[in-house]
């Protein structure tokens, strides 16, 4: 005689949940030209870490005093929980570059890598060899990293949830 077997949920369950994790993973992966959209940590050594502030140039390289220092907080602002969003519509015109780089009340960051560095994060932010955070003039009070790879900047910025570790950092280094 034949025995009646309960139907078993369990091995479908299991596989619809890993081809949804495949799904999620897969659009992310190519939408963000990132595999590891999801590993939470950035830690890039940058070969340049460029300060504007009011009009005046400051200059860092690896092992020279206040490097390690501005690299330490670019890599924890940069790392996945700290990125709280994307702006996709915010753009850098020419008068806001030559804001950041000369305007009196400006303060900006400009870091330099070589390869370019890719920020996993699930927002479209792809591969860039400078980051560009102001963090006084345009744009400032929205927290952005904007990206630019071979000397073209993208449209689009991520948005940071805390920049204090980088701000403390500047102002440490700064004369």
């Amino acid at each position: 005689m034949l025995e009646e077997r309960a139907p078993r949920l369990r091995e479908p369950l299991i596989v619809l949940i890993a081809l949804a994790l495949g799904l999620v993973w897969g659009v992310n992966a190519l939408t963000n030209r990132d595999p590891f959209w999801f590993w939470p940590w950035f830690n890039q050594p940058a070969v340049e870490i460029r300060i504007t502030a009011a009009g005046r140039e400051y200059v860092f390289t690896p092992g020279m005093p206040g490097y390690e220092r501005l690299n330490e907080a670019l890599n924890r602002i940069l790392s996945g929980p700290n990125i709280e969003g994307y702006e996709p519509q915010i753009g850098l015109s020419e008068a806001t570059l030559s804001e950041y780089r000369q305007g009196m009340g400006a303060l900006t960051v400009w870091v330099r890598y070589d390869p370019p560095a890719q920020i996993h994060t699930a927002y479209f932010f792809p591969k860039a060899d400078l980051l560009i955070i102001p963090l006084k003039g345009p744009h400032a009070e929205l927290r952005p990293v904007f990206g630019a790879l071979r000397g073209v900047i993208r449209l689009g910025a991520l948005r940071l949830r805390d920049r204090r570790a980088l701000e403390e950092a500047v102002q440490e280094v700064l004369p």
